[in-house]
């Protein structure tokens, strides 16, 4: 009998959020190109466009980090890394995980929760005319983030205990 690969919700979830932030990478190529067009053919520009593309740019960041830790696609230092053994280098990211991943994970989300709070509270919006509103729904983003990163973190630290 076959044992059926089920992915557990961590994965599924940085799985999710990576088909989102590749989707958000087309929306952010359109409203460029878009805002692009309008100003210097046409001499039309919007502040609202501009806000909106940034906006889109960070989403697609934030919410694709975890899911390029998924697919070990993160930029690392190789001097050392590039040499070990494949053993070692499980043992070196489950350390990383655990002594630099974790709390900074931690503070993202803690810190990051309360600047998505104080900014919902105040009503922040655009510091620019005609910009965008609810700046909060942007900063969200950010404690998102922390959480798509421990998940993805939880995954490694827990696949790699499993294994080991």
């Amino acid at each position: 009998m076959e044992k059926k690969n089920k992915k557990n919700i961590f994965l599924k979830v940085n799985e999710f959020s990576g088909k989102l932030s590749s989707i958000l990478v087309f929306l952010l190529i359109l409203l460029v190109s878009l805002s692009v067009l309008l100003r210097y053919v046409f001499s039309i520009g919007f502040t609202w466009l501009q806000d909106l593309y940034i906006w889109v740019h960070a989403c697609f960041i934030l919410l694709g980090i975890g899911y390029t830790l998924s697919k070990d696609g993160h930029v690392r230092i190789d001097i050392i890394y590039r040499n070990l053994n494949e053993k070692s280098r499980k043992i070196v990211n489950f350390c990383g995980a655990l002594l630099f991943g974790l709390p900074v994970c931690y503070i993202i989300i803690f810190e990051g929760y309360e600047y998505f709070y104080r900014s919902f509270l105040i009503g922040e919006n655009s510091k620019e005319t005609g910009g965008l509103a609810n700046i909060y729904i942007l900063k969200f983003f950010i404690f998102l983030m922390g959480i798509l990163l421990l998940c993805e973190l939880i995954n490694r630290i827990y696949n790699f205990l499993k294994n080991d």
